[in-house]
């Protein structure tokens, strides 16, 4: 059966945004739900570390290979399938009842989310050729994820108090549905298969060395010993491996070459701190909020929810002003308040109140939204058009590796206090230097020139 194609960019751009917001918030609709999770399936820290990195390693290592995938075998057609193995991660997740099937279910999801997140930004590259255009179309797209990431506690905890912690999973199947139909009505096929290539060796090398490195990280806060620094060692040498085989190969998954780039290379440095950062301390502060200021799944949400308003009010501001004067201003300007707003987490104890909490919750909040999109513009600019896919895959790669390894890192550092609030502090200033150092390579980073 043919369906009919209403390819108005309103209608491409409403609905790659909406699966696309499907796939972010169970980014951070999981983190309100883990102190519910630890008590039903009776787990400990290193477990819901694995409950949030299942999901988000699979989507670092995969994304590289979804973006190739679509761009050689047609966009809308590896986007779709993508979506239906979310829908499919979700009913198992959604089901589970023992943590290994809950952790299949974000495997299972994270594949999913690999192929839908960069094939929506990819198609949307391809849809809208004018730079100016493209880019407002783009802080649209990033304004709706970046919601989504800010949005996930606040959904996740009125879901939760009400019908437990699966519906959190159940929630998004109506809107996955919804989203699969109308892609096939309203989205136009693409593909560019002379610039997409399938590296088995680089996939697996990049899967290996990301899963060794998660692995080394939540074990060395769990169980400090041989196999976790043994473990960290192997992952040191497979990223290495990784480099140098990606380097040689005529046709790589990550064609290491265009980090020669100085603004693709700086553009993905700040991806991966941006996920290193604001994006992993989430799932601390729900933790925070819950266990040490014993607030319900549905305080801890709401409390959020000034920062997902200031995500969602500068989101779409920041895309404008990319659009009109560039990004290195809203780059500079966001990656400022996100280095401010985790480090104002050391300000934070068990008797602070929303006075001093809601502040520092702004500051993140405005920090993910004036530099996601500034982010994403400058990288998929920084390169020809027709390398858009890798290009989008990649930024979206270094943005859940940082997050990957900010939840494994800040995990163990927090893991390995007695005292939550002391762990939760030297976490914060981890990852407010990392932030820093992003900042500094951005003020001094020129233009990238539109390709």
């Amino acid at each position: 059966m043919r369906f009919p194609r209403l390819s108005s960019g309103g209608a491409i751009l409403a609905t790659l945004a909406t699966v696309n917001f499907m796939a972010i918030i169970n980014i951070s609709i999981v983190n309100v739900a883990l102190p519910a999770m630890q008590s039903d399936l009776n787990t400990d820290m290193a477990g819901l570390q694995w409950v949030i990195n299942a999901f988000t390693l699979c989507l670092s290592a995969l994304t590289l290979t979804g973006g190739s995938l679509g761009d050689r075998y047609g966009r809308k057609r590896v986007f779709l399938f993508g979506v239906l193995l979310f829908l499919a991660g979700s009913v198992v997740c959604g089901l589970a009842t023992q943590l290994p099937m809950l952790i299949t279910g974000r495997l299972v999801q994270g594949v999913g989310a690999a192929m839908l997140i960069p094939g929506s930004l990819s198609i949307l590259a391809q849809t809208f050729t004018d730079p100016a255009e493209r880019a407002r179309r783009i802080g649209v797209w990033a304004a709706v994820s970046s919601i989504g990431l800010a949005a996930g506690p606040v959904l996740g905890g009125v879901l939760i108090d009400a019908y437990g912690w699966p519906a959190i999973f159940w929630a998004g199947v109506p809107v996955g549905v919804l989203g699969f139909i109308g892609t096939l009505v309203i989205v136009p096929e693409s593909s560019d298969p002379r610039h997409a290539s399938l590296d088995l060796p680089g996939q697996f090398l990049g899967i290996a060395a990301l899963g060794a490195l998660s692995y080394g990280l939540i074990r060395l806060g769990d169980t400090p010993d041989v196999w976790a620094v043994s473990t960290l060692a192997a992952s040191v040498v497979l990223l290495t491996v990784f480099i140098v085989v990606e380097w040689r190969t005529v046709a790589p998954m990550l064609p290491v070459r265009m980090f020669t780039d100085r603004h693709f290379m700086v553009m993905n440095v700040a991806s991966a701190a941006l996920g290193f950062a604001p994006y992993a301390i989430y799932a601390f502060l729900s933790l925070f909020m819950q266990q040490v200021q014993n607030l319900t799944a549905t305080e801890a949400g709401l409390a959020f929810l000034p920062m997902a308003l200031a995500t969602g009010l500068v989101a779409p501001l920041a895309g404008r002003w990319t659009g009109r004067v560039g990004p290195r201003p809203a780059l500079i300007l966001g990656y400022s308040m996100s280095t401010l707003g985790v480090a104002g987490l050391l300000l934070l104890d068990a008797d602070s109140g929303y006075g001093i909490m809601g502040p520092v919750y702004v500051l993140i909040g405005l920090g993910i939204g004036l530099s996601m999109t500034p982010t994403t513009t400058a990288a998929v600019t920084a390169v020809p058009r027709e390398r858009s896919g890798i290009a989008s895959a990649t930024v979206n790669t270094t943005r859940q590796t940082g997050m990957a390894l900010g939840v494994a890192l800040l995990g163990a550092i927090v893991a390995a206090n007695n005292d939550f609030v002391t762990g939760m502090h030297l976490a914060a200033l981890l990852a407010a230097f990392v932030s820093l150092v992003a900042l500094i390579l951005v003020f001094f980073n020129a233009e990238p020139t539109a390709a």
